[in-house]
């Protein structure tokens, strides 16, 4: 295959020298494994959409082959059924429907459930079935694989539930813990685990990769940028949507730093930004800061492969050495400062409002 890096819930078999940008983790496990140091609980972290869950299924495939202990073999008994989520001793727990009260389906069918419709945590009543199955012997004789993702959807009686287990693993058990907020899981049972961290390639680096892997230059670049680096992310994006609206904000800090006169599109300018939903609302601020930050760079002089689209480069020295290093790193920080303000009753327009006059020259928020 040629591109096999996605989520979690992506099917088929994907093997560790199929994926982007997760060397180190592997060389690690491989001396781990090889020296039969093995540990029972595994906390993947890093940002989304590096491919953490993916790796961790690749891992799961791996520790249950028949054939091999450095990387799935992928035509295995074993391993077939891995790709078609159907092995016995491969256990997956995450978010459910909210309609299930008390008990989790423990198996590794995709449910199809939309967002909206799965609960917001991953509760108790699923970890106690999940450790009442790690005292079960492996149907085919070798390892239990549990897989928790999302790990930082646990509520706390949850970790709490998982804790005695972490200390005192029965049998051949593997627990991965998959997490993107690694900080949202108790020090209990972070330490009780070996960490793999994993985080973004330099956005060269992907280009390059996935032009490697047959994608052309101008794709492996737009998707390299506009997913700061993440492989994951990279292959999953809507391109054309991402990239238009990159280019309409790029276009109104252009306009903002250009002349006071843009103002008097200011409907047009905020809606850019703004949006009632508050997933596309964070994506035009993670676009926002990005361009500043970059802008910043530029008008300082920072080498193109250091910005996160070298092809923007001219657009975005231009409007840093109009907005000034000094104040692009101030809003930069106010930007950062107010996403802690988002998870209150906050008013997403006014706040927007604020950003955009700043860059136009009004205090910064």
């Amino acid at each position: 295959m040629a591109f096999a890096q996605g989520d979690l819930k992506v099917s088929g078999l994907v093997r560790f020298s199929e994926m982007l940008g997760v060397e180190h983790a592997v060389e690690l496990l491989q001396r781990v494994i090889e020296g039969d140091r093995l540990p029972h609980g595994i906390l993947l972290t890093g940002p989304s959409g590096v491919g953490k869950g993916t790796f961790a299924r690749a891992l799961a495939a791996t520790l249950l082959c028949e054939t091999s202990d450095r990387e799935a073999c992928g035509t295995c008994s074993s391993c077939t059924r891995v790709a078609s989520r159907s092995h016995p001793d491969l256990l997956v727990v995450r978010r459910v429907s909210k309609k299930i009260r008390d008990r989790a389906p423990m198996s590794d069918n995709d449910e199809g459930e939309a967002e909206k419709d799965l609960s917001n945590f991953i509760r108790i009543f699923q970890i106690r079935e999940m450790t009442d199955h790690i005292g079960f012997a492996a149907k085919e004789g070798g390892r239990r694989v549990f897989l928790v993702d999302p790990a930082d959807r646990m509520n706390t009686e949850a970790q709490n539930a998982l804790l005695r287990t972490l200390e005192e693993p029965p049998g051949d058990a593997v627990i991965l813990l998959v997490a993107s907020r690694a900080h949202m899981l108790l020090p209990t049972v972070r330490s009780r685990c070996f960490a793999l961290r994993f985080g973004p390639m330099r956005p060269a680096e992907l280009a390059d990769a996935l032009q490697a892997r047959g994608m052309n230059l101008d794709e492996a670049q737009a998707r390299a940028s506009l997913s700061r680096g993440r492989p994951g992310l990279a292959l999953s994006l809507d391109l054309k949507r991402l990239e238009t609206r990159r280019g309409e904000i790029l276009g109104v800090l252009e306009a903002l730093t250009a002349s006071p006169r843009a103002i008097a599109e200011w409907p047009g300018l905020v809606g850019t930004v703004h949006d009632k939903d508050d997933a596309v609302f964070q994506e035009g601020l993670d676009l926002f800061e990005e361009l500043l930050r970059d802008a910043t760079r530029a008008a300082a002089g920072a080498p193109t492969d250091h910005l996160l689209d070298a092809r923007l480069a001219g657009r975005l020295e231009a409007v840093g050495h109009r907005l000034g290093t000094a104040r692009g790193a101030e809003l930069i920080r106010s930007i950062e400062k107010l996403r802690g303000q988002l998870s209150f009753n906050v008013n997403k327009t006014l706040l927007t409002e604020a950003l955009l006059a700043s860059v136009a020259g009004a205090p910064v928020p």
